[in-house]
Order: structure tokens, then C-alpha cells, then sequence
């Protein structure tokens, strides 16, 4: 049935072309700065109904949930619709007043439309939201995290190489911060920012889910003698969310079974602390010799997030439309904007898969902020 729904959605697109628009609350208007392609829905599995060519006016409609595609309308003179669907908000020319918070956000289209996918693995991968529901269980792991002592605005970050980045979280706490439209995210920014600063213990080079444990991987000028990465973390910081990434180096060393069964382990430790834990699917390149092994952990990361109900972030998804699925040259890790700040005012999230990876957990952070923390605080 969500299947079917996807679809009588993403066909009203193309049943309004020559029809009458319907009235618009003053929408804003803006031109693409370079060729766009416009698809049915918000995500790239939709089906592509045009290209917007550079300077031609569009009106902007509504946003999907997290503010990265804008449903666009373009009308000829007569006021009949010439092109109506959902472009990248990186190709369009941003206006200056544009503000996420008060552009009504689409809930009913799916980020994805997996019955376009010729492959049930991948199907599988698309069908899964680009931001996750924040289960009620989360409110009893933030319970028990206070608690314990933990700190609610605190955040912190566990995998290899790809979440060791410095521009990824930790440029969340530099001031100089441009959220562009999205200002609905301040909030979380002001509240969790300054907790992101100076990496963490349990983010390095080559780090994999079966050496997490390992104390002879513990930073010895951070940790204690016999303590594990992951446990030196925990107790440096107590945090109350913790994003976790590991990807590549598992793809080449490991199985699905072992994955998930260290990914499971990871997520007890996690919660058994206090901590949110927020996973994290990884993008790959088609051209990677360990494609469809990458891919087996990525639905192995799904089982996870389900068997625990704990918040996932399908990075594996988001980052399919950008230049080389967000990846930098070397087809493994995302590709940097080259700013070291969180700049979002020029649609860098649509180009560079760091800057996407900082925007969604910034919007996962919001939703857990809004959804548990407040709640609790009330």
C-alpha cells in the first residue's frame, strides 16, 4: 500500500502539467544557476519529469521534511502549469528570504520511491526514511541517561575514518555558522554545538567495529590502561547522543553477520549507558570493488536500527543524487566542502557529502531535541 501511495502521489506531478494552478499563499520565487533536473518526488528514484534551464522563474511550493528538495512550480503567462516537481535546493538560486521554518514541509511523499529500483536490495536501502522516527523507547534511554549523570546537550561521535573527519560535527561548534534557510535548526545548533568540539576517542583512522573494544586502539594519552576506545569515550564525555558510522573498512574485512553482530554490540554498550545511539547507512561507489559487500552491511545496519529501535540516518540514500554519490576522489570518503564551518547558506548540501552528513544530523539532533528533551524538561 506504501507503494501504491508513492506512486498516485508522484503521478499528480504530471497529472497537474496544463491545468490550472491552485492558489499559493505569495510563494517565492527563484531561477535555477544551472541545469536541474526535476523528479516527481524528493529523491532521486522518482521519476525525472524535466529539466529546469538556468534563469527560468519557478515558484517554490513546499519542502520535504528536512529542507534539501524544494517542489518547484513554474506557470506560463495564462497561469497554466508548465513544470511541476521537486528539485535539489543546491541548483536553485537561494532567496535571500527564503526560511525552512515557515515553508509548509510535505509528509505525505516518501523519500524515496523504492518500486522504481531494479534491485530488492536496493530497493531495500531506499525504502528505509532519510531520517528515522525517534521511537518512544528513546525517552526511556534519555531517562536513564540523566540518571547516570549523563549530559543532555552533549554529543559525541564513534566509527573509522569517514565520522574521524574534523569537518564532520565538530565545525558545529564554530560561531561562524551560516544555517542560510534552514533556521529552523538553530535551536539544536545553539544547544548540542559546543559539545562537538575536539573529535572524540572513539573516531580514528582504520578503526573498525571489531577493534571498538580493543583497548591496545585506545588513545594512551586520553584513556585509561585496560579501557577500550568506545568506553573511554562514554566516560570522557557522557554524552546523551552519539552517532555511529562504520562502513568501509568493515566491507572489506568482515560479513554482514559479524557486522551486525558487533553493530548490535555497540548499541547495547551504547544504550545500556544512557546514550541515543543515532546509526548512520555509508555511501558507496558502484565502481568499489566491495560495491554489493557494502550494500549487504548497509541492510545489515537497517536489521539493527530495527531490532534495537534506535534513530537512523540513511546517508546511503540522501547522498545517491549528489556528484559522485558525495564521495572525494578516492571513491571512499565524502567529499569536503573546504569550509570549516557549517555553511548552508549556498546549498553546499547538495554538492559535498560532508556538508549533507553535517545537515542531517543536525536535523536528527532537532528531532531528538524537540521530540525527547524539551518534553522531558517541560
Amino acid at each position: 500500500m506504501a507503494f501504491v501511495k508513492v506512486l498516485l502521489l508522484a503521478g499528480l506531478a504530471l497529472i497537474l502539467a496544463g491545468h490550472p494552478a491552485t492558489a499559493q499563499e505569495t510563494p517565492l520565487e527563484t531561477t535555477a544557476h544551472r541545469a536541474a533536473v526535476v523528479y516527481a518526488g524528493p529523491g532521486d528514484s522518482y521519476r525525472q519529469l524535466a529539466v529546469l534551464r538556468p534563469g527560468n522563474a519557478v515558484q517554490i511550493i513546499e519542502r520535504n521534511s528536512v529542507g534539501n528538495w524544494l517542489h518547484v512550480r513554474q506557470e506560463d503567462r495564462n497561469g497554466f502549469v508548465k513544470l511541476d516537481g521537486w528539485v535539489m535546493i543546491g541548483y536553485l538560486n537561494i532567496p535571500a528570504a527564503l526560511r525552512l521554518s515557515r515553508l509548509a514541509a510535505n509528509t505525505e511523499l516518501a523519500d524515496a520511491d523504492p518500486s522504481a529500483v531494479n534491485s530488492r536490495s536496493l530497493a531495500a536501502l531506499y525504502a528505509a526514511p532519510v531520517i528515522s522516527p525517534i521511537s518512544e523507547a528513546m525517552r526511556g534511554v534519555y531517562a536513564l541517561g540523566q540518571q547516570l549523570g549523563n549530559h543532555s546537550d552533549v554529543v559525541t561521535k564513534v566509527g573509522d575514518s569517514l565520522t574521524f573527519n574534523p569537518m564532520y560535527l565538530e565545525p558545529m561548534s564554530d560561531p561562524r555558522y551560516e544555517l542560510g534557510p534552514y533556521d529552523y535548526l538553530e535551536d539544536a545548533l545553539r544547544y548540542f554545538g559546543p559539545s562537538t568540539a575536539g573529535g572524540s576517542a572513539a573516531a580514528r583512522m582504520a578503526l573498525a567495529t571489531y577493534v571498538i573494544f580493543d583497548p591496545m586502539w585506545a588513545d594512551k594519552t586520553l584513556c585509561r590502561p585496560g579501557e577500550s576506545p568506545l568506553d573511554c569515550e562514554y566516560r570522557r564525555k557522557r554524552p546523551g547522543v552519539a552517532f555511529i558510522l562504520f562502513g568501509p573498512n568493515d566491507a572489506r574485512h568482515t560479513t554482514r553477520e559479524k557486522y551486525t553482530e558487533q553493530m548490535g554490540k555497540i548499541v547495547t554498550e551504547t544504550l545500556n549507558r544512557g546514550i541515543i545511539p543515532v546509526l548512520s547507512t555509508f555511501s558507496v561507489h558502484p565502481d568499489d570493488p566491495y560495491w554489493w559487500q557494502a550494500i549487504e552491511l548497509n541492510l545489515g545496519l537497517l536489521d539493527v536500527a530495527a531490532e534495537y529501535d534506535v534513530p537512523l540516518i540513511n546517508l546511503w540514500a540522501a547522498a545517491r543524487p549528489l556528484p559522485d554519490y558525495g564521495l572525494d576522489r578516492d571513491k571512499v570518503h565524502m567529499k569536503n566542502s573546504g569550509f570549516t564551518y557549517l555553511k548552508f547558506s549556498t546549498g553546499h548540501e547538495s554538492w559535498y557529502g560532508t556538508s549533507l552528513r553535517n545537515l542531517l544530523s543536525l536535523k536528527m539532533l532537532d528531532e531528538i531535541y524537540h521530540s525527547i528533551i524539551l518534553e522531558a524538561d517541560a
